[in-house]
């Protein structure tokens, strides 16, 4: 027997419905065709296929290198799931295939695991560019399902313009202390209002932009 130190993960890329009349050995059977007879490959490239109805077929024989991931065949098992066409590296595996799928997957795992000194498992798309097998495995692996593009709005995020204490606060001080400049200013001759007036203006463009950025972030959820 050959050295197995790691489990890569494909998909054969076809549609969910494909073949769906036809058992999991005709499936098989087929893809070998494809490999063999189009590709000029000796014989299938995966050593174990597993059906839409969680079906586990077996492929090439494991003590041979397959023909399933350039540049990691000798030391690795291919495993390939039926479906997965339309699909993109960064999809969840429920979006393409199937819960009988998934369990018959990490039976198919516990039990190579326990059978070779199994180091990695690894998707197909972590040594290409393709989406194959239709899902990120390190994710699935510790059941981490893949967030969408926006996260959902969470419960407390605020639904009306209502103002935060914060804000009023603000608003407050703002309106205390110009009224605070006005009766000073009163009291002095012109030339020192002139002065309290320019130090006063820049106070108050001051207390606007702080207003601003705390409307801005309160606006934006950040209390």
């Amino acid at each position: 027997m050959r050295h197995i130190d790691e489990i890569i993960i494909h998909c054969t890329a076809t549609r969910a419905d494909w073949w769906k009349s036809k058992s999991a050995a005709q499936k098989v059977r087929e893809v070998r065709g494809w490999h063999v007879d189009v590709n000029g490959w000796s014989d299938i490239g995966y050593h174990i296929l597993i059906d839409r109805n969680g079906t586990v077929v077996d492929g090439r024989a494991l003590d041979r290198a397959g023909a399933h991931t350039k540049g990691h065949n000798k030391h690795s098992i291919g495993i390939s799931l039926f479906g997965g066409h339309g699909s993109s590296a960064g999809d969840n595996f429920s979006d393409h295939f199937t819960k009988e799928q998934e369990d018959a997957l990490r039976r198919v795992l516990a039990d190579l695991q326990g059978r070779f000194s199994i180091k990695k498992i690894s998707g197909h798309n972590q040594y290409s560019t393709k989406a194959c097998p239709g899902f990120s495995v390190p994710s699935w692996l510790h059941d981490k399902t893949v967030p969408p593009m926006r996260p959902p709005v969470s419960d407390d995020v605020r639904t009306s313009r209502r103002q935060s204490s914060t804000m009023k606060a603000t608003a407050v001080t703002s309106i205390a202390g110009a009224g605070g400049v006005i009766t000073a200013l009163s009291n002095l001759d012109p030339t020192a209002q002139y002065i309290v007036l320019g130090f006063s203006a820049l106070a108050m463009v001051g207390l606007g932009w702080i207003a601003r950025e705390r409307l801005r972030k309160w606006a934006a959820g950040d209390r």
